[in-house]
């Protein structure tokens, strides 16, 4: 018995495009002006056009039928590492672009939680195409840091000896020796 699709699936896939070009527009339009910022503009677009194709290839498979699980990726970790293009940190993009941003975040959260993107969230394909969009607009959790394997829980800190208030408590002073011992600098020897 196959199962049948979604009937929200093609607007579901037309709502995303929207917004992703939308913000790409937002994006080119407002960091145009801004020169610490310009050079965001074409890897920004490129990562959002790039993700809006892949979930619309991704819906219109969904809408044939549900998608078989893929086999687990195995990570080669041999490979150089890149440094990414633009920030990472959890709603930057919002904070960069204003109400304007917070907007297209508000409209792609609404779409996500229709019932007809609960397959499209539960795809790992479809995960992973969201996932840096989410973290750019504040949409998903800030990222956990995992523990370092190597790393030893701290020790208890030691306690610090008292030291003497200058301005209250006098100096020590070396005891004095007795007058029967010749002082050390006049012993001959």
């Amino acid at each position: 018995m196959k199962a049948q699709p979604h009937p929200a699936t093609p607007n579901l896939a037309a709502g995303i495009g929207t917004i992703l070009r939308n913000l790409a527009a937002l994006i080119a339009r407002r960091f145009l002006n801004d020169p610490l910022r310009a050079a965001l503009i074409i890897p920004l677009w490129q990562h959002l056009t790039r993700a809006a194709l892949r979930l619309d290839r991704l819906l219109a498979r969904l809408a044939t039928g549900p998608i078989p699980p893929q086999k687990p990726r195995t990570r080669n970790h041999s490979g150089p590492h890149h440094k990414p293009l633009f920030p990472t940190k959890n709603a930057w993009l919002i904070r960069a672009l204003g109400a304007e941003a917070a907007a297209c975040a508000s409209q792609l959260e609404a779409l996500l939680a229709d019932p007809a993107a609960a397959d499209l969230l539960a795809s790992t394909a479809g995960r992973r195409a969201l996932a840096p969009i989410r973290r750019m607009l504040g949409l998903s959790p800030a990222r956990k840091r995992r523990p370092a394997a190597s790393r030893q829980p701290a020790p208890p800190p030691r306690p610090h000896p008292i030291q003497p208030h200058p301005t209250i408590d006098p100096p020590p002073r070396r005891p004095r020796p007795p007058w029967w011992l010749t002082p050390p600098r006049l012993r001959s020897g």
